[in-house]
């Protein structure tokens, strides 16, 4: 099976932000329906930090890409920032943030970037799109840079190796032999998830799940019953384990 195309390469091409946002958050595609459902609890998660803090919140939103969740968020706070390793991703997303400090770079390499003392931290579809090994780096160069002791990191992972999603991935993978320049195809389980916050110094306070069927049911003539049932299954409840989409809001451990 060919590598998957490196996560510092994915995204630099010309017109990359535009055919992303297109592609893979257009009009009735799964991952902008499992956003519907994500938005509101980000989105209350913030307001009720800043209930708690009682202070102005500053916010990272770490691998921004096109700027879907920052522009979400940044009314929220009193100060807000986008690093991304693609220029072409920060395209979009300028014409999305009005207000948000936008950066390109490499928090591994140029820890310029950084900022310190975040009040949350958020981190969307970047632990499954990222080499395996270099999880664990950007965890703990994000660990040093949060608020003590009541900081959030909101990080989701949106391929649950437990959820009904895995078979077709199986399958995928299987077949990737076929697709020149690789896929993307990563998982990890709930558990592996939570150890591996946990060993960069995150402990996992809350986690929601979004989407018990998978994307080929919304594609299909059962695609309303489909929304119906994701939509009430979706939150911090029995399903949050088989779900799709994982979503874990942690705290400085």
């Amino acid at each position: 099976m060919p590598a998957a195309t490196n996560y510092s390469q994915r995204f630099q091409g010309t017109g990359a932000g535009s055919s992303y946002d297109s592609g893979e958050y257009g009009a009735g595609s799964h991952s902008a329906f499992l956003w519907e459902l994500q938005r509101p609890v980000l989105a209350e998660t913030v307001r009720q930090l800043r209930a708690e803090a009682r202070r102005p919140l500053s916010l990272l939103d770490f691998a921004c890409g096109t700027g879907r969740v920052l522009s979400c968020l940044e009314p929220l706070v009193e100060s807000s920032e986008g690093i991304d390793i693609s220029p072409q991703m920060l395209e979009v997303a300028r014409t999305r943030c009005a207000r948000s400090r936008l950066q390109a770079g490499d928090i591994l390499t140029q820890p310029e970037v950084l900022g310190k003392n975040y009040d949350v931290i958020t981190l969307f579809r970047f632990l499954l799109n990222v080499e395996p090994e270099v999880r664990g780096p950007i965890l703990r160069r994000l660990r040093e840079v949060i608020r003590e002791p009541d900081g959030l990191l909101v990080a989701n992972v949106h391929g649950n190796s437990r959820s009904l999603r895995h078979p077709a991935i199986v399958w995928r993978r299987w077949h990737a032999h076929s697709q020149p320049g690789g896929m993307m195809l990563n998982e990890l389980s709930p558990g592996a998830a939570r150890a591996l916050l946990r060993d960069c110094g995150f402990r996992v306070v809350r986690q929601f799940g979004f989407g018990i069927l998978p994307a080929a049911f919304h594609r299909s003539s059962l695609r309303g019953l489909a929304a119906v049932l994701d939509r009430s299954l979706a939150g911090d409840n029995w399903s949050r384990n088989w779900s799709v989409d994982l979503l874990f809001i942690c705290r400085p451990a």
